[in-house]
């Protein structure tokens, strides 16, 4: 599906990556398509949400990145995301991150999250060690190496599927607006 993305944000906030932010919000009003950012290994991901919000943009159109990338064994940034009803991104999986999230993604499922969890493997500049052609698990590494360790943690089939094809479903569909010379002509 279309989405807008991947914008980020540096460590903190900067007026131009508030301006692109402001930007991208007023871009999704117009057109509904879902916004995934970019976090400095989750740094500013309120931050971020509040700015989108504040634009008019619906939290549940909002996935936030790279948040399996903050270290944080009670997940508080994560639930207070997801309590907002925006999507937490675990989005560079199936790498050396794998072992801090699983535990992670456990406490979130706990609370009763999973409706707002994303997995996914994020293949960026350097990733060349990854590709199956080098040796590496290849662009499926979410799927192939890190949902076995969830299984393994315990976590259910149905769950999985939840998280893997309904959320990604729900947050990948595209309603367009209504084009505004329709409007102004009384057509829907």
């Amino acid at each position: 599906g279309l989405s807008i993305g991947e914008m980020g944000t540096s460590d903190e906030i900067t007026p131009n990556e508030r301006k692109v932010f402001r930007a991208v919000g007023r871009a999704h009003v117009a057109t509904n398509l879902p916004i995934f950012t970019h976090t400095e290994n989750g740094k500013c991901a309120e931050e971020q949400l509040d700015i989108l919000e504040s634009m008019g943009v619906q939290p549940d159109r909002v996935a936030i990145g790279h948040l399996g990338s903050l270290v944080a064994p009670e997940v508080e940034v994560h639930k207070a995301i997801t309590r907002r009803g925006a999507f937490v991104g675990f989005d560079r999986q199936g790498g050396g991150s794998d072992d801090r999230n699983v535990p992670m993604i456990l406490k979130l499922l706990e609370a009763g999250y999973e409706n707002r969890l994303l997995i996914s493997a994020d293949f960026g500049v350097n990733a060349w060690p990854n590709w199956q052609q080098n040796g590496g698990p290849g662009i499926s590494r979410a799927v192939t190496v890190f949902v076995p360790k969830l299984r393994r943690a315990g976590v259910d089939e149905e769950t999985l599927r939840r998280i893997l094809v309904d959320n990604s479903r729900r947050f990948c569909a595209f309603v367009p607006k209504i084009p505004r010379t329709a409007e102004r002509r009384g057509e829907s």
